[in-house]
């Protein structure tokens, strides 16, 4: 079984590659990619960067190589007060915020996640910019559940490709919560988060360091929850019948 499973960034991905022994197999610019067998399943972890752009473009490199099972991963943004911080959720579709296409999960692999210990939920919406106020998140929360910059594209790729996908994300931060500093202005051309562009924004504010000191260990402690179920999930996938479910599914979606 050949699985592939892509992160935004690395600190999604950090506890689970302390719990497995995965291997870093590529250091190009655009091809930041880990690689582990785990029982029966070999597993290929990428990370995408970053948003629409960074999405699509490592989606397009990470899918040449052919796999049985794509999952979009890492930490999403709580949109509804049942969402709890910490809770890991898997989507029967993913929306965007602009245009009314959705993607559909996989069936089977929705059920295999909720069986590896994820909450089911209707709709991701995939945004093109940081939600960063509570004020913003209850709007969007008449749409959807959670919200990330990267899974509408993901599953975008892997349905013209005909690969049953599914995403699978934590919550970082509820629906309640402000993000502490302004992440629109801290990521590089690759989408990645730029360390001096950090200390800057705390350096002309430093009443941010506590609140942005929360977020990290809010959001350490909702990757390790991930990990824990991803482990399980990747154990105990079976390779989906009808694997053009994700392309049928869409083509449904293009006409509602």
């Amino acid at each position: 079984m050949k699985i592939l499973v892509t992160f935004a960034l690395e600190n999604e991905f950090a506890p689970w590659r302390k719990l497995r022994n995965f291997k870093r197999v590529s250091v190009d610019r655009w091809d930041h990619s880990y690689r582990s067998r785990i029982e029966d399943a070999y597993v290929r972890i990428f990370i995408t960067g970053a948003g629409h752009f960074a999405a699509q473009r490592a989606a397009m490199i990470a899918l040449e190589e052919a796999v049985e099972v794509c999952v979009v991963s890492g930490l999403a943004g709580g949109l509804r007060g049942d969402h709890a911080l910490g809770n890991v959720l898997v989507a029967h579709n993913v929306g965007a915020t602009r245009g009314g296409m959705t993607h559909a999960g996989h069936p089977e692999l929705v059920a295999a996640a909720v069986a590896a210990g994820a909450k089911s939920v209707e709709r991701f919406i995939t945004a093109d910019h940081v939600i960063a106020n509570s004020n913003e998140k209850r709007k969007l929360g008449a749409a959807g559940d959670a919200v990330d910059m990267e899974s509408f594209w993901i599953l975008s790729a892997a349905a013209q490709r005909d690969v049953p996908a599914v995403a699978i994300r934590a919550i970082s931060d509820t629906v309640d919560s402000n993000l502490p500093i302004d992440f629109e202005g801290i990521s590089n051309a690759q989408g990645a988060v730029s360390v001096p562009k950090v200390i800057g924004q705390l350096a002309a504010s430093p009443s941010r360091l506590g609140g942005l000191l929360r977020l990290a260990h809010d959001s350490e402690r909702a990757a390790a929850n991930l990990a824990k179920v991803l482990d399980w999930f990747v154990r105990s996938v079976t390779v989906p019948p009808l694997c053009n479910f994700a392309h049928e599914s869409d083509k449904h979606n293009n006409h509602r």
